[in-house]
């Protein structure tokens, strides 16, 4: 029974942690290249976020074994990261439309960055 309950959770936390980078850099992309900043959007953004750093936690402790190289690009990713999340919160305060877009712009191209290093990570782990 615990190792069934183990189990769902650790589904559900990658579950959670896929689609709440679906909704933050979606979301970002959308806001960029077709519909402009909405304020509403706004708290999803610090959802996301929230989202992202348990998951990406839990999933990181719980992980059983790490291969040969991970570490290096295990940093990488999280710089990025950091700065995908920094750059959204300034996105969410900037007032000038064209530096918004500039800053958004960053983070798709990070967040890009981030989805090959991550494909990447989970090829590395796979038995």
């Amino acid at each position: 029974m615990a190792e069934t309950f183990h189990t769902m959770l650790g589904v559900a936390s990658r579950a959670l942690h896929i689609a709440s980078v679906v909704v933050l850099i979606g979301g970002i992309f959308y806001a960029r290249f077709f519909a402009g900043f909405s304020e509403r959007f706004r708290n999803w953004v610090y959802a996301a976020i929230v989202a992202l750093v348990g998951t990406g936690l839990y999933n990181l402790l719980t992980k059983d074994s790490y291969p040969p190289g991970y570490h290096a690009w295990f940093g990488i990713k999280m710089l990025l990261v950091l700065h995908i999340f920094a750059a959204a919160l300034v996105a969410c305060l900037r007032e000038d439309a064209a530096r918004r877009a500039r800053t958004m712009t960053g983070i798709v191209v990070s967040a890009s960055a981030v989805v090959v290093i991550s494909a990447w990570l989970r090829w590395i782990s796979l038995p």
